[in-house]
């Protein structure tokens, strides 16, 4: 039952609150599910293929697995039996976790988060590795670029592997995850990012072997230590095969003693391994976190919806256009010319390619805030920007690029990263992206894949913290809804309150007794979550 308010307070949270909204409580939409109630699969092969860059000393190059972590809700306590799902690839410069950054693998925090949020509202969701290595500081430009579009090119061979493979157990295997195999849809950060631009966008060869900025400069050794010729593409479908995974197939003349994988003849041209073979590998939609587009000329009409999140002053991935840098131990290697999130979206939108989003007709304040951005040039439906700037001008590479990610501060290449490092701000920007996500993502789901999910253009549930800037104690008061749990934390992501099963439309935090400052407060009701922030003067 609805508490019933004196009219004295509703007066005063009328003058002073801060409201948030949330949609009436809705699979795939809301948070349905608890952590407890998720299962998660960890290390579950999904695939293996040649690797360029396995060092000599631990056997390589040679053919290794590509694994992924499964999070979804238990079945024992979820009766649907078909699921959608999102497959999330990390971030980390193409190169292994411990070579540039901390972070690196389908473990990185941010990833985790993303894929409990998901699963906590009834999706299935796979984190998955891909194929790293890339040489990222050699001197030699061709070395360098031809080298990362491969890093590129083999990693979304390995996500049409991945969604093959999902396919794939639902269609022929039984279906052990309860999936519904029309609908996938990806979501990279990072570098992931640039994986689902490629994934939704890449389909001829031409693509990638016409520009010249695919193209050697200069005769001498290629990337496969063969000889090459100036002018001739990067990557050599002979050797690597198509961007869908198949052709330029391996010689195996046996098994792997340790690993039991094919050992490949490297003396043949052939190192990919086609796996899946006939599987559709077709997805619903693309999102990227940061990343960026190879080449404008990769997206036309008919290419998968593209979603997107970007900084508008990321040194490292542009927002509308330029130069990809690339930071290896302390220097800067230009790598190659890329379009970014806001020349992807907008050419996406206009050649209708998003149209099945339905962007324009959504006015809730986070779709409001995103065309409204003042970078957000011509206010572009499904793209968000976030505006943080350098700190210093002199020094731009010192941006939070990738606001959603957080680390261990104790690792040694934590120094690489330029992120303020602070969880619980990091858990604030997730919360926005789940929020702008789930309501396009659901309009995806029901235009191509048969679902039915009602998306409210308004909101039916308010949140109010009062009085907000507080100089004692402020109350949280939920209107249509429960709250369930509390939590606060301060700007560096110090927990400072926390309280579980209040069950109840109010409650007191005990503000009086915190420090003056700002403070997160992150509370989850029975009709979904939202954060919010709290001033203690």
């Amino acid at each position: 039952m609805i508490k019933t308010y004196s009219f004295r307070l509703l007066a005063a949270c009328a003058l002073v609150f801060s409201a948030l909204t949330a949609n009436a409580q809705q699979r795939y939409l809301d948070e349905v599910f608890t952590n407890a109630q998720l299962t998660m699969q960890t290390n579950v092969a999904y695939g293996y293929n040649f690797s360029q860059y396995v060092p000599a000393a631990m056997g390589g190059p040679m053919v290794i697995p590509m694994y992924s972590d499964v999070y979804m809700p238990d079945t024992a306590v979820d009766p649907e039996s078909a699921r959608p799902v999102v497959i999330i690839f990390h971030t980390g410069s193409f190169l292994p976790r411990g070579y540039a950054s901390p972070m690196g693998n389908q473990k990185d925090s941010a990833v985790v988060a993303l894929a409990k949020s998901f699963a906590r509202r009834g999706f299935v969701v796979v984190s998955a590795s891909y194929r790293l290595g890339w040489l990222a500081n050699s001197t030699n430009l061709d070395l360098r670029r031809g080298t990362n579009l491969m890093a590129v090119y083999n990693a979304v061979q390995d996500a049409k592997v991945c969604v093959r493979a999902v396919r794939a157990k639902a269609l022929l295997l039984g279906n052990p995850m309860r999936v519904n195999p029309a609908a996938i849809s990806l979501m990279g950060a990072g570098s992931g990012g640039y994986i689902t631009m490629a994934y939704a966008t890449l389909d001829n060869y031409a693509e990638v072997a016409t520009p010249t900025k695919f193209q050697y400069s200069a005769s001498g050794t290629g990337i496969f230590g063969n000889a090459v010729t100036a002018g001739a593409p990067y990557v050599d479908t002979a050797r690597v095969g198509d961007w869908n995974g198949y052709g330029g197939k391996a010689t195996i003349i046996g098994a792997h003693p340790v690993t039991g994988l094919p050992l490949v003849d490297q003396t043949q041209p052939g190192r990919n391994i086609e796996l899946y073979k006939g599987i559709p590998h077709t997805v619903n939609l693309a999102i990227n976190l940061g990343g960026a587009l190879g080449d404008s000329a990769w997206l036309n009409t008919g290419s998968t919806s593209i979603m997107s999140f970007h900084s508008r002053y990321d040194f490292y991935a542009p927002y509308y256009r330029g130069m990809v840098n690339v930071p290896i131990a302390g220097a800067f290697f230009p790598v190659v010319s890329v379009a970014g999130s806001h020349t992807a979206v907008k050419m996406s939108n206009t050649l209708g390619n998003n149209t099945v989003m339905a962007g324009s007709s959504m006015m809730d304040a986070y779709s409001v805030k995103a065309r409204t951005n003042a970078h957000n040039v011509g206010g572009q439906d499904n793209l968000y920007t976030f505006n943080m700037t350098p700190p210093n001008p002199a020094m731009p590479f010192k941006v939070n690029s990738n606001p959603w990610d957080w680390w261990d501060a104790a690792d040694p290449l934590s120094g690489n990263e330029t992120n303020p490092n602070v969880k619980a701000q990091s858990l604030l920007y997730i919360d926005t992206i789940m929020a702008f996500t789930l309501p396009r993502l659901a309009k995806v789901l029901n235009a191509t894949a048969g679902f039915s999910i009602s998306v409210p253009e308004t909101a039916d549930l308010k949140l109010h913290l009062v009085p907000n800037p507080a100089s004692a104690n402020a109350k949280i008061f939920a209107l249509g809804a429960e709250i369930r749990t509390v939590e606060v934390h301060d700007l560096l992501g110090r927990p400072v309150f926390s309280m579980q099963g209040v069950n109840a439309h109010e409650l007191e935090l005990p503000s009086a007794s915190w420090a003056p400052g700002a403070y997160f407060v992150r509370i989850q009701t029975d009709h979904g979550q939202r954060t919010t922030k709290l001033i203690r003067q």
